[in-house]
């Protein structure tokens, strides 16, 4: 299970542009890509923790595994998708090529624990706030 965050840049003319305005600038893609993907997974981290999913709070655990809980002595609210820290752990980023740098999970268990938590409640990916600051952010970075 993985997301990736891809951006497209297109220079008005790039025959204007040295050969060496083109490698920083092929640099500062690659820079701002990796550092976006760190920015997004830390966005999902945090919103998760805080009890939210990608567009609302999320549905309260079943009384089952409020049980499971409550005998384990660990909390049921907020719900945070967080019993063990096994899931949320192994979400790692990297950046594939110059364009794109994907969000996933590293460990398989993690992942089919991801895939089966993201069905109930939705939490890995991004609403349109956090593209826009995700956009921002890259753009921000680009300008360093």
């Amino acid at each position: 299970m993985s997301i990736g965050l891809r951006v497209n840049t297109k220079p008005k003319d790039l025959t204007k542009i040295t050969k060496k305005a083109k490698r920083n600038i092929s640099r500062g893609i690659t820079k701002a890509i990796g550092k976006t993907g760190t920015l997004g997974k830390s966005i999902i981290l945090d919103r998760t923790k805080l009890g939210k999913g990608i567009n609302s709070a999320f549905k309260q655990y079943t009384p089952e595994y409020m049980a499971v809980l409550s005998e384990e002595g660990k909390p049921d609210s907020p719900v945070d998708l967080y019993n063990t820290g096994q899931m949320l752990r192994s979400m790692q980023t990297k950046q594939l090529n110059s364009r794109t740098a994907q969000i996933y999970f590293d460990n398989p268990e993690a992942a089919k624990k991801a895939a089966f938590n993201n069905e109930a409640r939705p939490f890995f990916g991004f609403n349109p706030k956090e593209e826009q600051r995700l956009s921002t952010y890259f753009r921000k970075e680009m300008n360093r």
